[in-house]
């Protein structure tokens, strides 16, 4: 059942092997310089500062209830009690 006859019917990509090797060893060729800290203070500081600041400014418009011309529900309708 789990026997395995002669070689494997999947060959290893060299390509995707060196991708894994300098995904795992990162660390040996990448440095923190300024160009790097920049990005990474603008992906982590400046971007989510910006979208909470637009969010905050505009969390107070409903552009679907600028555009109703008339109520939703009809007025005279009270709930039972």
């Amino acid at each position: 059942m789990g026997a395995h006859f002669g070689r494997h019917l999947l060959k290893p990509d060299r390509e995707v092997q060196k991708f894994e090797f300098f995904r795992e060893n990162l660390i040996n060729w990448y440095k923190f310089n300024f160009k790097s800290a920049g990005i990474a203070l603008f992906f982590l500081g400046v971007v989510p500062v910006t979208l909470g600041w637009i969010g905050y400014k505009y969390q107070t418009i409903n552009m679907i209830a600028a555009r109703r011309d008339k109520p939703v529900y009809d007025n005279e309708w009270v709930p039972r009690k």
